[in-house]
């Protein structure tokens, strides 16, 4: 059987980048990443810098043609590319041997910038009428993907698996929030709401990790006289991470657009209690005052409402719900099967 070459395109300092490649990879014999830079702390991966960004012009044709060298020489079986993205538009144009190809939505790259502006709508566009097979990690994302397409496209509906070695500690009065520090993830909003909670819950305790506008949440928190109530861990290594899931209580990301956080996945396999916004993609893993809080008024304090909950019953849900739709090895199964229908294997 001929050896199977899989050329894999996604941002290098994207964790989504590197999950999906490893959950992925040994399908085929050989790898290779197109990225906008060199990771090294992913030395093993074979990696080629690309520029992605269109805030310089002209890397519209010389990434594209860098792109177009890349594919011809190396000559995959197979190409994934991870985000609707201009490197998606860039490696669409650039694949004129129609290699088959899987485009992944995240989540904002479909139900947000496309809204942007005519020229993310046109990439939305081009990039989804001109790739062959779609994933996406919720069945809302799914549908709009679809509507893009304006035609009943088969997307498979899959995540990048949760990690699963969380175990569960003693839990202790901490809330848990580690998305990026940009806009869209509205960190400042869950400071303010627990700067009203813990006038109630003084024992509580907000961790904030990850990176991005530190400075500026520093100075709310501030500003809100919390700053012995909030802490602030910065970027977290995997067992890091997994510890704050295993003595966090609560756990919150409330994005203005999301798909399916494999963070949620990874919140509900510690037992934590998730709190998420009011999106249809979360509707499809939380259930309000369930099996997690759905926060709708993002002004008001939406972490008491959680204490209310049934804690055991919260985690035997949660448990059942991350068993099914979040292990590494079922979603690993769904993207083979892309994989299958493609080389024709049984």
């Amino acid at each position: 059987m001929k050896e199977k070459k899989l050329l894999f395109v996604g941002g290098s300092k994207s964790v989504h980048t590197f999950n999906l490649l490893a959950l992925i990879q040994d399908y085929f014999d050989e790898s290779l990443l197109i990225t906008d830079a060199f990771n090294p702390l992913h030395k093993d991966v074979k990696q080629i810098p690309v520029a992605f960004s269109l805030k310089n012009p002209s890397h519209l044709l010389s990434s594209t043609i860098k792109i177009r060298r890349i594919i011809k020489n190396y000559k995959p079986d197979f190409i994934v590319i991870l985000q609707v993205d201009t490197a998606a538009f860039f490696t669409t144009i650039a694949n004129r041997e129609h290699i088959p190809s899987l485009i992944i939505g995240m989540g904002s790259d479909i139900l947000i910038t496309p809204k942007k502006n005519c020229l993310y709508k046109f990439m939305a566009k081009y990039v989804l009428n001109n790739n062959k097979y779609y994933n996406t990690g919720a069945r809302y994302v799914a549908k709009k993907m679809q509507e893009i397409i304006k035609k009943d496209v088969d997307v498979v509906v899959a995540n990048f698996g949760f990690n699963s070695n969380i175990v569960p500690k003693q839990k202790q009065n901490i809330i848990y929030s580690n998305r990026l520090h940009k806009p869209l993830y509205r960190i400042d909003k869950i400071i303010r709401s627990f700067a009203i909670f813990v006038k109630k819950h003084n024992d509580w305790t907000l961790v904030v990790a990850a990176n991005g506008d530190e400075q500026n949440l520093k100075n709310l928190v501030k500003q809100l006289h919390i700053e012995d109530k909030v802490k602030f861990v910065g970027w977290l290594n995997s067992d890091e991470n997994n510890n704050y899931y295993a003595i966090s209580k609560i756990w919150v990301s409330i994005p203005e657009s999301d798909c399916t956080p494999i963070s949620l996945m990874e919140a509900m396999a510690g037992e934590c209690i998730p709190i998420v916004s009011d999106l249809p993609t979360m509707h499809e893993w939380i259930n309000n005052k369930e099996n997690g809080i759905i926060a709708n008024n993002l002004e008001e304090d939406f972490f008491s409402v959680a204490l209310d909950l049934d804690y055991d019953s919260v985690v035997k849900i949660n448990k059942n719900i991350v068993e099914n739709y979040g292990s590494k090895e079922k979603n690993r199964e769904k993207f083979y099967s892309i994989f299958d229908k493609e080389f024709k294997r049984e």
